[in-house]
């Protein structure tokens, strides 16, 4: 890795990931350095991409893989480690200090590692970097305390928004959907937040206290 400006991060992990879905998606948004996770490797040569950086334990890697991309920068982990690679993909990406942050294959079968790289997703907000994991049907991202983010129903991901408290409550307003909310405190076990929808030209979402994890979704 060098010391040069990266505005927007692609990490390419090992979860589900629908290569025709990720073909069309990479077509219509550009990213200035990739980060390939252990098994997303895979992934990273069918799409016939090139990876800046490669790092995970290749416990679930063929030896042939790794060798077509010896020549890449490659670190390699223990398999017996504290943080999972996508995790240690995304603490890599912060040191190149980018504007937002991008994962691919970070859901899928494995709902405990899905749900661990959502909360991996704070260490982001501190830093003031964007991060989202997004697959065919949800892009996923977290808005934290005194954070307001507008939404142009035109660009909206899918048809539907959740919000789901990442602790145990957050506070929240809602503008331009058709369940509108002001100053809305939402309790952790609560379901009045899913599913909402945009009906005016754009939305305004201001999470008051809290963190609240923010789904745009599509079926």
């Amino acid at each position: 890795m060098n010391n040069d400006y990266y505005d927007n991060v692609l990490i390419i992990t090992g979860g589900s990931l629908d290569i025709f879905w990720a073909k069309s998606y990479l077509s219509q948004n550009k990213f200035d350095y990739l980060i390939a996770a252990d098994s997303g490797l895979a992934y990273v040569k069918e799409l016939n991409l090139c990876p800046d950086f490669i790092l995970g334990d290749y416990d679930s890697v063929d030896l042939e893989l790794l060798n077509y991309f010896k020549d890449k920068d490659i670190k390699t982990y223990p398999k017996e480690k504290d943080y999972t690679d996508t995790h240690l993909a995304i603490i890599t990406a912060i040191k190149l200090m980018p504007r937002k942050i991008t994962i691919l294959g970070g859901t899928g079968t494995r709902l405990d590692h899905t749900l661990t790289s959502i909360g991996n997703l704070v260490s982001l907000l501190d830093l003031d970097i964007e991060g989202e994991i997004v697959d065919p049907h949800n892009k996923i991202y977290l808005l934290g305390e005194g954070m307001t983010k507008i939404i142009k129903k035109e660009e909206q991901y899918g048809d539907y928004v959740s919000f789901i408290p990442l602790e145990k409550s957050f506070t929240i307003s809602l503008k331009g959907f058709y369940y509108p909310l002001d100053n809305y405190l939402v309790n952790s076990g609560l379901s009045l937040t899913q599913s909402n929808e945009i009906v005016d030209d754009e939305a305004v979402i201001t999470v008051h206290d809290g963190i609240a994890i923010v789904i745009e979704a599509r079926d």
